[in-house]
C-alpha cells in the first residue's frame, strides 16, 4: 500500500501545478475584459459642461480645425534674393514699410531744415563780407587809423576818470568819434551811411537821428558865427583902439587891414 500511495503523490503534485498554471493563465483575460483599452474612443463619455454654463464642450473636428487656423503657408511668403531664402509675413512688410516711410520723411526734412539754415548762414556771412569790405576805404590806412582812434579813446576815459559816471561813459566814445572823422573820413562816411540805412527800418530811431544831426548842425553853425562876430568885433575893437592912439599921441601904428 506505501508503494501505491509513493507512485500517487507525484501524479497529484503535477496535477495541482497545472491546475494553477492554468488558473493564472485565465485570471488576466477575465480582468482584461472589464478594463478600458487606451485605444478606446471617448465619444460615449461624458464630458465636463463649460465653467459657469450647462453647455458640454464641444470638440472641434479636424476639418473645422484646419480651416479655422491659417496654414503656415498662408501666414509667410517665401522669397530668393541673391540665392538667399527669405521668409516673411505681410504683417511685418506693412510695418516695416510704414517705418522706413516715416524714416525717409523725417530726414528729409532735417535735411530741408539743414540746407536752409546753412544758406541763411552763408548769406550773412556774405552780407558782412561785403559792408565790411565797403566801409573801407582804397585810399586809407585802416590799421595806424585804428591805433590812433584807440589812443583817442583811451584819452576820453584818462581825462574824465574824476567826472561823473555819465561823462566817463560818454568822453572816450566822443573822443573815438571825433578820432575816427579825422582819421578815417572816407571810412567814417561810409559807416554813417551804413547806420543810417540800418536807422531807416525804425520810423522814430531814423527821425531821432535827423533831430540830432540838426541840432549839431544849428549849434555849430550858432559857434561859427558866434566866433566870427567875437573876431569881427575884436579886429572893430583894435582898430578903434589904434585910432585912439593915433589921434592921441600922434603915432602912426600899421593897421592889419591896410595892410591886406
Amino acid at each position: 500500500m506505501s508503494s501505491r500511495l509513493y507512485y500517487r503523490l507525484p501524479s497529484i503534485a503535477a496535477g495541482t501545478v497545472a491546475a494553477m498554471a492554468l488558473a493564472t493563465a485565465s485570471a488576466p483575460t477575465a480582468h482584461a475584459s472589464s478594463r478600458k483599452s487606451i485605444y478606446d474612443d471617448d465619444d460615449d463619455e461624458s464630458i465636463a459642461p463649460v465653467p459657469g454654463t450647462s453647455e458640454p464642450v464641444t470638440t472641434p473636428t479636424p476639418a473645422a480645425a484646419a480651416a479655422a487656423t491659417p496654414s503656415k503657408t498662408e501666414l509667410t511668403k517665401t522669397e530668393l534674393v541673391n540665392g538667399v531664402t527669405i521668409r516673411s509675413t505681410d504683417t511685418l512688410e506693412k510695418y516695416v514699410a510704414a517705418g522706413r516711410t516715416w524714416l525717409a520723411e523725417h530726414v528729409a526734412s532735417a535735411e530741408t531744415s539743414l540746407n536752409a539754415y546753412f544758406d541763411k548762414y552763408l548769406s550773412a556771412e556774405k552780407t558782412v563780407s561785403t559792408t565790411v569790405a565797403d566801409l573801407k576805404s582804397a585810399d586809407e590806412d585802416i590799421l595806424p587809423g585804428a591805433i590812433y582812434i584807440l589812443v583817442a579813446a583811451l584819452s576820453g576815459s584818462v581825462v574824465a576818470r574824476n567826472r561823473n559816471v555819465l561823462v566817463r561813459a560818454a568822453a572816450p566814445l566822443v573822443f573815438g568819434t571825433a578820432a575816427f572823422a579825422y582819421f578815417l573820413p572816407e571810412a567814417y562816411a561810409n559807416t554813417g551811411k551804413l547806420v543810417w540805412k540800418f536807422e531807416q527800418r525804425a520810423p522814430a530811431l531814423a527821425q531821432a537821428h535827423i533831430d540830432t544831426e540838426k541840432s549839431v548842425k544849428d549849434f555849430a553853425a550858432s559857434v561859427d558865427t558866434a566866433v566870427k562876430d567875437a573876431n569881427s568885433a575884436l579886429e572893430s575893437s583894435v582898430h578903434t583902439a589904434r585910432k585912439f592912439v593915433a589921434d592921441t599921441t600922434g603915432l602912426q601904428i600899421p593897421d592889419e587891414k591896410n595892410k591886406k
